[in-house]
């Protein structure tokens, strides 16, 4: 089987990097250059014609959408190894795939209005960010009281943790306030302490040692 993963270093694409980690699998990685508008190039919108990343090509078959390819990668690998604790009936596990929307559809725009509020309005952005800063912090305080000192799912890492500390660590890239929550900079402490997010830091950075990309905090 091969793997291809479309990503740039500490976009939302690392929780699918993280994930193949994880997974122990084997992939290729091909870095898209989003700060100089790469993924709007003909040559990418012929991979992926939403113009984003992550994109995965898995022998042959391209998935977009965070969320629908960590549960793709979830169900087709087994091994419960990104939801140690998630049942295989489909509507058992439905809180999972609830879960995964809500990072990639509730979460992850509130990030993007903290960090980048241009791609959300033509005109004035402090207005944005705002209403985004707002809403990010009544959404991390109740994740805050969730996690306390374990995960999302209590004693179990899940890839939901990844994607939770990614949009926290963007948001604060943003300029917002996370040490508000010191339960989620501990949280994020033990997502990065992982070895396989450990080698995830290494292979985005020799992305962008490869690619002579500079400025690029991971």
């Amino acid at each position: 089987m091969t793997i291809t993963l479309y990503h740039f270093p500490s976009a939302c694409s690392r929780v699918t990097m993280h994930a193949l980690e994880e997974l122990g699998l084997e992939y290729d990685d091909y870095c898209v250059n989003i700060m100089q508008g790469a993924q709007r190039s003909a040559e990418y919108l012929s991979i992926n014609p939403h113009g984003k990343v992550p994109a995965l090509d898995l022998d042959g078959k391209l998935m977009t959408e965070n969320a629908a390819i960590l549960w793709t990668l979830h169900r087709h690998f087994g091994g419960n190894k990104l939801f140690s604790t998630a049942p295989d009936d489909a509507i058992a596990s439905h809180d999972y795939r609830a879960d995964l929307s809500w990072c990639s559809g509730t979460m992850h725009p509130m990030v993007r209005q903290v960090r980048m509020p241009m791609r959300f309005t033509t005109g004035e952005q402090d207005g944005v960010r705002a209403d985004g800063t707002i809403k990010l912090t009544e959404e991390y305080g109740q994740i805050a009281a969730r996690i306390g000192d374990g995960w999302w799912y209590g004693e179990s890492w899940s890839i939901i943790d990844t994607y939770i500390y990614w949009g926290c660590s963007t948001a604060s890239k943003g300029g917002f306030a996370l040490d508000r929550f010191p339960a989620l900079i501990a949280h994020g402490e033990r997502v990065r302490a992982r070895p396989a997010f450990q080698r995830v830091l290494a292979r985005e950075q020799a992305a962008l040692d490869r690619e002579g990309i500079t400025g690029v905090a991971l």
